[in-house]
């Protein structure tokens, strides 16, 4: 009779509990969290073109036969109407005018011949009449007489424009313009294409009421 061995004896019959060990399955390993590394977007401010220096925008106006200095100004009367578009009225009820760029006055009215200043002191009279509370000045008969006769701007510019900002800084406790008393030097006729100059001072000078006006 052959030889016999227990079966637990024989090699490689059963796995062993290490083979058991070795041959389990392996649970996965944690998942890793993976950081991607992402490249920060650098948030430029918005352009100011308020800020532009006005040699600047000359200059460029100059090189782009006008459209610079069109696209400059309505750009910045945006800007300008957006700082003051909260305020409708001050604090005793009385309405406030439109903030517009100065330089924007002066560049419009040399782009367009002229007829832009003469719309312009029809809408500024206005918002003084309505702030003022005034009834004796009639915008619509000014720029008709500035339109049918061209000098009669320099009355209104030099003469009554610079009164009603008087009257209205006075009553909204802002300071006098000064420069605004120097105006009585644009009445001579030859003097005439330089009054959108005096225009965007008086631009300056309301603008200072429409936004400082308690």
């Amino acid at each position: 009779m052959l030889e016999w061995a227990p079966a637990g004896s024989v090699r490689g019959l059963f796995p062993t509990s290490k083979s058991l060990g070795d041959s389990a399955v392996v649970p996965p390993a944690s998942a890793t969290k993976i950081v991607e590394k992402r490249r920060t977007a650098v948030l430029h401010p918005p352009r100011d073109w308020g800020d532009m220096h006005p040699l600047g925008v000359l200059l460029l106006t100059l090189l782009s036969a006008g459209i610079f200095g069109l696209i400059y100004c309505y750009k910045v009367c945006q800007e300008q109407s957006a700082k003051a578009a909260g305020r409708k009225m001050d604090a005793a009820g009385r309405v406030l005018g439109q903030v517009r760029h100065p330089l924007a006055v002066l560049l419009l009215s040399y782009l367009t011949a002229g007829f832009y200043f003469y719309y312009w002191a029809y809408r500024v009279l206005g918002e003084c009449n309505d702030y003022l509370g005034r009834k004796d000045v009639q915008p619509r008969a000014e720029l008709s007489l500035m339109l049918i006769f061209p000098p009669y701007a320099i009355y209104v510019a030099v003469f009554l424009l610079p009164e009603m900002i008087r009257r209205a800084q006075t009553l909204a406790g802002v300071p006098e313009t000064v420069a605004l008393r120097q105006a009585v030097f644009f009445v001579h006729p030859l003097l005439l294409l330089l009054l959108p100059f005096l225009g965007m001072i008086s631009q300056q000078a309301l603008n200072q009421i429409w936004l400082t006006a308690p």
